[in-house]
């Protein structure tokens, strides 16, 4: 005898069938997770939710709610809505006016979780991110944020322009959107002049200004002939108005050599700075006896003519033998909006070891160091360390290298000639004060000078 299922039971099995075929096994977030809504103003935020074979679920109860940092339609901080055809549910969501952060959740067995910030715009501000070390004439990149309190609004729209002051520069975009990252990005282009402008910023209504002053040291740079002349360059390293040049170049048979200018005087106009080149002798750098250094008599004259912020001429005369080069700053580090340390400079082994020095160079945060020194005869070499990497907050090293070139003076300089041979490690450990060492390990020598920073 077979047996009868109550007909009764029918109805509320289908029923449970029906919601397990429309019940949400995923939801998609359609408004981005991260925002902000002003106190007393709305949002939309929506979602979509599919069940198990990515089909919407059309006409599903989606409940929206939060924890007390605003209401819905309803007024209340809690609402039921239908997803449309499609699987989105929405809902228009109003901050109180106060400044908290909470969570606004979409529920309908899966789930969807922003966080939002509610906040007061008259307690908004503006912050930029300006690289220091910036070279001059160099374009560099500035990262904008609206703020409240220790948070980045998102979604937010900034403007910037450039406010001109003894110089100028443009930015680009004008406009931009923080996204969900918080922060938008300029690209910002100085002019040829060396002095002082602001970025300004703008958000609902609020301005701030971020000062770009004149820098300091702008001549400081390692300058070159650009790429048809690759191999040789020369640093220029200044103090106040003083200027200290280092000439990194070749002798007749291609062998490290440099000149040096430690010092000299501007023409009326400003436009050139002038004075004596020398070519020392010493002893050699792995183990060097200062009284040995032997500065000598001038072996000529050197002038270092501005054009503009990037541009100059080199004049000289060696030896008897007149030249001059075209010269311009070598780009060599990215930009970078990490704040740095001020490390560029004439680093030496103190009056003990009078004689050599260390130019580095500094852009952003990546540093190009020179060391200027004698080989096993007595006569000057340098050694390049023309990059590296920050192994911590102090410490810069990498790989260190001898070359060798075109003769350069009395003929035209020839970059084929240029070879390039790594000899070894350095590294640069700052104290955070004012002095450093430099650990190297060259031709299987090793060894740790102590260094300071040159006055002069």
């Amino acid at each position: 005898m077979k047996r009868r299922i109550p007909s009764l039971l029918f109805g509320p099995l289908l029923a449970l069938s029906c919601a397990a075929a429309h019940a949400a096994s995923s939801a998609q977030a359609i408004t981005p997770l991260n925002q902000n809504v002003a106190g007393g103003e709305s949002l939309v935020f929506s979602a979509r939710f599919v069940d198990a074979l990515g089909h919407p679920v059309a006409g599903e109860a989606v409940q929206f709610s939060n924890d007390a940092c605003g209401i819905f339609p309803n007024g209340q901080p809690v609402i039921t809505v239908n997803a449309d055809g499609n699987g989105v549910a929405s809902t228009t969501f109003t901050a109180f006016n106060q400044g908290i952060t909470c969570r606004l959740v979409a529920s309908a067995g899966a789930r969807v979780q922003w966080n939002v910030l509610t906040y007061l715009p008259a307690y908004a501000y503006l912050a930029a991110r300006i690289p220091s070390n910036v070279p001059p004439g160099q374009p560099f990149m500035v990262t904008g944020a609206a703020m409240y309190g220790a948070y980045s609004l998102f979604d937010a729209d900034i403007a910037a322009r450039i406010v001109p002051g003894s110089a100028s520069a443009s930015i680009s975009p004008g406009s931009a959107n923080t996204g969900q990252a918080g922060s938008a990005t300029f690209m910002v282009t100085p002019d040829a002049r060396i002095g002082d402008y602001a970025i300004e910023l703008r958000f609902r209504g609020l301005t701030q200004r971020f000062d770009i002053p004149a820098p300091p040291a702008p001549w400081q740079d390692m300058w070159w002939s650009g790429a048809a002349e690759n191999g040789w360059g020369m640093s220029v390293i200044q103090h106040r108005d003083v200027l200290f040049a280092v000439i990194y170049a070749y002798d007749a048979s291609g062998s490290p050599t440099w000149y040096v200018l430690p010092g000299g005087a501007w023409n009326d106009a400003r436009t050139a700075f002038s004075g004596a080149l020398y070519r020392p002798t010493g002893s050699p750098y792995s183990t060097y006896d200062a009284a040995r250094f032997h500065a000598g008599e001038p072996v000529g004259s050197a002038s270092f003519t501005i054009v503009d912020a990037g541009h100059g001429t080199l004049q000289y005369t060696i030896d008897g033998v007149a030249g001059r080069k075209d010269v311009s700053r070598q780009a060599f580090g990215p930009s970078d909006a990490t704040p740095s340390v001020a490390l560029g400079d004439m680093w030496w082994g103190g009056e003990a070891q009078d004689g050599w020095g260390i130019a580095v160079l500094q852009q952003y945060r990546t540093l190009f160091s020179v060391w200027f020194t004698y080989d096993g005869n007595g006569a000057p070499t340098w050694f390049v360390m023309p990059s590296g990497y920050w192994s911590d907050a102090q410490t810069w090293q990498g790989r260190i290298y001898r070359t060798s070139g075109s003769p350069w003076l009395g003929q035209a300089y020839d970059p084929a000639a240029l070879r390039l041979s790594d000899v070894g490690a350095f590294r640069l450990r700052f104290d955070g004060g004012g002095d450093a060492t430099l650990d190297y390990a060259i031709d299987g020598r090793s060894g740790s000078l102590v260094l300071a920073r040159q006055p002069f």
